[in-house]
């Protein structure tokens, strides 16, 4: 009798934390997963310039947020006789100078993303690492906008994609403005035949991000989940915010389905990533964190030749205490990306599905 009393009442208790968790944690169907038609190869490139995006009008009488814009070259009047008594600047503050053009005005009014953002893309990987062994899968990355709404979808799986032993889902949810993403919802969805049916969900707000455990923390200007980011970054790189160069340290407020962290990375060097497309030269941007609470840390290599896209992703588990456990991800296929539908560089408006 004692003994199935004692049992009552722990399921009784476990009872009332699962309510208590549902509370806090309601289950919000996730954001319907936006479509684009991929159809065309993103060959290796020069890098392009900085590029520049005049705001979308609005409606007549909207005041409009202004994008300075400096006269290309070759264009407007000439440039002044250089000044022989003038020295130039250190390398590393032109590297690190923001462009002019990208400057924002304090205005107010309708602002629609433009050709300094990526089309919608899609990104194919050979998986491999270890856990408690070699292991093999596959990865794709989707890169999606309409308009302002952006989502980011990284899925990866261990073995055969219709019966995986493990895969996981990290997808995020957001807007684009013109100061970076601003993520609204993050998932991170872990399944398979090993990895059973879990599902963490953050939920941010004005100022602070609701965790998988239903505390609400604050959250810095600019915070990124662990999904968007990669594209953060590539955003940064393309137009200029971020240089090019080794030793640059990056300092990222990330939010985390368990922690809120300010992330530190490190540009090392420029590196020939191996890939099946033949070497690809990419940026290596390494975690420098040795706090990191037990959260997943992430490695990649950004190629300024593919619109410095990841064409290399290392994941680990727990670096500093298990550094053998880790899923390494390595580019198998051109990109694939929509088509321009304007000047503004949006996605295409025919869509069509794209992957699960």
């Amino acid at each position: 009798m004692l003994t199935a009393t004692v049992i009552a009442a722990h399921l009784w208790l476990l009872s009332e934390a699962r309510e208590l968790h549902d509370h806090w944690m309601p289950n919000i169907p996730e954001p319907e997963r936006l479509q684009a038609a991929f159809v065309r190869e993103l060959a290796p490139a020069p890098p392009p310039p900085p590029a520049t995006a005049a705001p979308k009008e609005g409606p007549p009488g909207t005041p409009q947020r202004r994008i300075e814009s400096m006269p290309a070259l070759g264009e407007g009047p000439a440039p002044l006789p250089p000044d022989p008594a003038a020295s130039e600047p250190p390398p590393e503050l032109q590297a690190l100078a923001m462009p002019p053009a990208l400057a924002i005005s304090d205005a107010v009014g309708t602002w629609m993303p433009g050709i300094e953002w990526p089309l919608s893309t899609e990104l194919d990987y050979k998986l491999t690492g270890d856990f408690r062994g070699p292991i093999y899968g596959d990865a794709r990355v989707q890169w999606l906008r309409e308009g302002s709404h952006y989502q980011v979808h990284l899925e990866a799986w261990i073995g055969p994609k219709f019966a995986p032993l493990m895969s996981r889902r990290m997808s995020s949810d957001g807007e684009i403005t013109p100061v970076g993403l601003v993520p609204h919802r993050f998932d991170e969805v872990t399944g398979g035949l090993a990895g059973g049916n879990r599902q963490s969900t953050l939920l941010f707000d004005d100022g602070g991000v609701r965790l998988a455990d239903g505390r609400r923390v604050p959250v810095a200007d600019g915070t990124q989940d662990a999904a968007s980011q990669f594209v953060q970054f590539t955003w940064q790189f393309l137009t200029g915010r971020l240089a090019s160069h080794g030793g640059q340290l990056i300092q990222q407020p990330l939010a985390l389905p368990r922690n809120v962290h300010l992330w530190r990375y490190q540009v090392r060097n420029l590196e020939e990533v191996a890939t099946p497309l033949g070497p690809i030269p990419a940026w290596h941007v390494d975690s420098d964190m040795t706090d990191t609470r037990g959260d997943m840390q992430a490695e990649f290599w950004l190629a300024p030749s593919l619109q410095y896209l990841p064409v290399r992703v290392r994941i680990w588990q727990n670096r500093q205490t298990d550094p053998r456990t880790h899923i390494d991800l390595v580019l198998k296929a051109p990109p694939k990306q929509a088509q321009a539908t304007s000047a503004s560089g949006a996605a295409s408006k025919p869509t069509a599905a794209t992957g699960p």
